[in-house]
């Protein structure tokens, strides 16, 4: 009896692929699998589970309300089969205590990296999944991290904690009269040429909500995809970059004073409580964040 219900996760897979698509020939593209092959293994779903999960409409398909009900049940179940293997292949390589964290560029080399250094030979982070900051909850929740921090607000279906806070940094030339500034006032700032980040970069999105809440405008001397050149061309002297990298080439970090306060970004860490390391996560996100506090005592402070 028990057999009947066995789940087929490559089912799962494909019923994922085409309530994303919309269509059975953009997800048999997708999942690379013939449509009619495709078509079959969905009908066979559904028999499987009782019920229909899509409408067929001649220009596509449509979730049933079951199906809808459906989906986030398909992506739990994979998403708990992928930290299954994961976690299999860690212990069997002799690392079932180490742990993998997703998370940003900037946060890796500014935070986290600094802090496996400080956490010396016994600590418990051993390797990092790099995405975008948009995408660093999504690698975590597929099962290819066992753990994130990240800047975004953590989905509902997981723990998190904040974890500390970060400058939004002015990075200045030494030689500029602004370089010794205990704080850059964004009235002043936006009088500046201002080196920023492409509009999809959330540092960007931070900055010019802030310059709107104060009822002020800027136009950018440069945007860049890249921080690392952003940092350059401030060393060059073509003007202040704004960012929440740590400085480079001498240029001179200064903290940005909106009307409400200095402009921080929060760090959140984000875990499974049902992962078999959760106590281990949960006391490695205290001890980072106690690093945190540290690394940035007034930003810490908020």
């Amino acid at each position: 009896m028990l057999e009947r219900y066995r789940m087929d996760l490559r089912l799962l897979r494909y019923f994922i692929a085409v309530s994303e698509h919309g269509t059975v020939h953009g997800a048999a593209e997708a999942v690379r699998v013939a449509q009619p092959s495709l078509s079959r293994q969905i009908r066979r779903l559904e028999q499987d589970l009782g019920f229909a999960l899509f409408d067929r409409e001649p220009r596509g398909v449509t979730l049933t309300a079951a199906g809808r009900a459906f989906l986030p049940v398909a992506k739990d179940l994979l998403t708990r089969s992928a930290r299954a293997t994961s976690t299999a292949r860690s212990i069997a390589l002799g690392a079932g205590d180490a742990l993998t964290v997703a998370s940003a560029n900037t946060t890796v080399t500014d935070i986290l990296a600094p802090f496996v250094v400080a956490q010396g030979a016994d600590g418990p982070i051993s390797n990092a999944v790099e995405a975008l900051p948009e995408h660093v909850y999504s690698v975590f929740a597929r099962g290819d991290a066992d753990f994130a921090v990240g800047t975004r607000i953590p989905p509902a279906e997981f723990r998190s904690r904040v974890i500390g806070h970060a400058y939004l940094w002015a990075q200045v030339h030494p030689e500029h009269p602004l370089a010794d500034s205990p704080g850059i006032r964004l009235t002043r700032l936006v009088e500046e040429p201002l080196i920023v980040m492409s509009r999809a970069h959330g540092v960007r999105q931070m900055f010019d909500n802030a310059v709107s809440r104060a009822g002020l405008s800027y136009t950018p001397a440069t945007e860049t995809e890249s921080s690392s050149l952003a940092l350059a061309l401030a060393a060059a002297g073509r003007g202040i970059c704004v960012l929440s990298d740590d400085s480079r080439y001498g240029l001179r970090t200064v903290p940005i004073t909106a009307p409400d306060g200095d402009l921080v970004i929060t760090l959140y860490g984000v875990w499974d409580d049902k992962h078999f390391a959760h106590a281990r996560i949960e006391q490695c996100l205290e001890e980072l964040s106690d690093f945190v506090a540290e690394l940035y005592p007034q930003a810490s402070r908020r």
